[in-house]
């Protein structure tokens, strides 16, 4: 649909007030067309976007902009080829920040932080997320009860809110439309939207939308542009008359990552122990079914002189190999999206300590404070700060940070000691493991690969994933459950 311009960058956004010239039906439906267009029925396909030629951050852009730009005295229909040029000038938009970047050469850095900011949290298969926070939802023990905790915040089972996701995501998509009739797929969203208790808690009132935007970003329309979007948390916007999902996909995300802030928000105590209990347990419970796993354990308490310490949270030991995981639940800061260099370096230095807490336990098992199962060869140890998702700051930065942040505390550091940490202790989000381990492969290859390739010990990604080895077990009864549970839903 969209074709090349002559127009390249520009600094304005004034653009987008062209946006009050057409209805808020006709603009919401608009960017609802298009989103499905790119969707599969189980992911954001990018191979279609590509052929679509429009991006998710670009389709989220223009929905936010709608919203805060609409005017209720206006019908005019928005067609096609305005939304065209609309949208090729949301993409050429340059912001400043992007040419005192390219002047002190970090430009390859900052665009690729920000990009991946704005584009990985839609991508992947949405079952997976699902799966990961159906887990954190219902986990509890003897320090915490999430299942508790979620009723009481939402007055719902987190099965409504995966059962209302599931029906809108695939019946929205480009595969439900094509293959099958348009009206049934309008019943079956109308279905899920009679889910009261998860509708009222996901969609939110266009006015309420602009106050609630206004308050984020204190009315930054630079922040507006390239901040987190209203509708990562209430993807359902109205207005008198009717109800809109502008952006389809993003109820995947909203009933995730955006469910788990809304539960913690304000409550240090229950991200605290979420955070301590939850994240690692999940990672132990879906690592130790991977059959390549000789030896697996929860982190070990140990001693130096008087002082107690703890291994990583988890311990996986596959043949020769041992790989030690500790889990942070990290998410990037809003105000990196805001190019704020302070916040920046801030993040910077908490994946660099991160990354030094792992390597320090290598070190103390290599000292023999500790013991495993049996001995390993150094070059064999492997280590991982796991985060819940990635900020996605420039890795070499970081390991700069490490090494400089290694030399105040020790005095010096060996070229051999650089590169052993460089190519064996990493930063990974959970993602990155959840799309091996799901597809029941360990995670072990992707670090013997990178270890191997020095070109690749700064990449952003790490996981290959097959479909060879079949599912996990435990992922694998997920879905035949999830499915029954929509199809039983839709049946009534």
């Amino acid at each position: 649909m969209f074709m090349p311009e002559d127009d390249l960058t520009h600094s304005k956004l004034s653009f987008l007030k062209e946006l009050e010239e057409y209805s808020f039906d006709s603009k919401m439906m608009m960017c609802q067309r298009f989103a499905s267009r790119i969707m599969s029925s189980s992911e954001v396909d990018m191979k279609l976007a590509f052929n679509q030629n429009i991006m998710p951050w670009e389709l989220e852009t223009f929905a936010a902009f709608s919203v805060i730009y609409d005017n209720d005295s206006v019908d005019q229909q928005i067609d096609s080829e305005i939304f065209s040029k609309i949208i090729t000038k949301i993409r050429n938009y340059w912001h400043p920040e992007l040419t005192l970047a390219e002047t002190n050469g970090t430009y390859a850095d900052t665009f690729m932080m920000i990009s991946a900011l704005q584009q990985h949290p839609v991508q992947g298969v949405f079952l997976q997320k699902l799966f990961r926070y159906n887990y954190f939802f219902g986990f509890s023990n003897s320090n915490i009860d999430m299942k508790s905790e979620f009723y009481q915040k939402f007055q719902a089972s987190y099965v409504d809110f995966m059962i209302f996701a599931y029906i809108v995501f695939v019946y929205c998509s480009h595969e439900a439309h094509k293959q099958g009739d348009a009206k049934e797929c309008q019943r079956l969203l109308a279905k899920a939207f009679q889910i009261d208790n998860v509708f009222q808690k996901l969609c939110i009132e266009k006015d309420k939308y602009k106050k609630e935007l206004t308050t984020l970003y204190k009315d930054n329309v630079l922040d507006y542009y390239y901040g987190l979007k209203i509708q990562y948390v209430y993807p359902l916007v109205s207005d008198s008359k009717f109800t809109y999902i502008p952006s389809p996909y993003l109820v995947i995300n909203a009933v995730t990552e955006s469910l788990l802030n809304r539960l913690t928000s304000g409550n240090d105590m229950l991200r605290k122990k979420f955070g301590k209990d939850v994240i690692e347990r999940y990672l132990f419970d879906i690592y130790k079914e991977i059959p390549s796993v000789t030896w697996i354990s929860p982190e070990i308490i140990y001693t130096i002189g008087r002082n107690e310490f703890r291994t990583p949270d988890v311990i996986v030991s596959e043949g020769d190999y041992c790989t030690f995981y500790d889990t942070k639940a990290l998410s990037p800061s809003l105000k990196i999206r805001q190019f704020n260099q302070e916040e920046i370096e801030r993040e910077i230095k908490i994946y660099a300590d991160a990354i030094l807490q792992v390597y320090q336990q290598i070190i103390n098992f290599s000292d023999n404070h500790f013991n495993l199962d049996k001995g390993y060869d150094q070059k064999n140890l492997f280590g991982v700060a796991v985060v819940l998702e990635d900020a996605v700051v420039p890795k070499n930065k970081v390991y700069d940070k490490v090494f400089e942040m290694r030399i105040k505390k020790v005095g010096d550091i060996t070229q051999e000691e650089k590169q052993y940490i460089h190519s064996h202790v990493k930063i990974v989000p959970l993602k990155e493991i959840e799309l091996m381990v799901l597809q029941n492969m360990s995670f072990l290859s992707c670090l013997q690969e990178q270890e191997k390739n020095p070109e690749k010990w700064n990449d952003l990604t790490f996981a290959t994933p097959n479909t060879e080895h079949g599912l996990l077990p435990m992922y694998h009864q997920f879905v035949l459950q999830i499915k029954k549970a929509v199809t039983d839903y839709l049946k009534n």
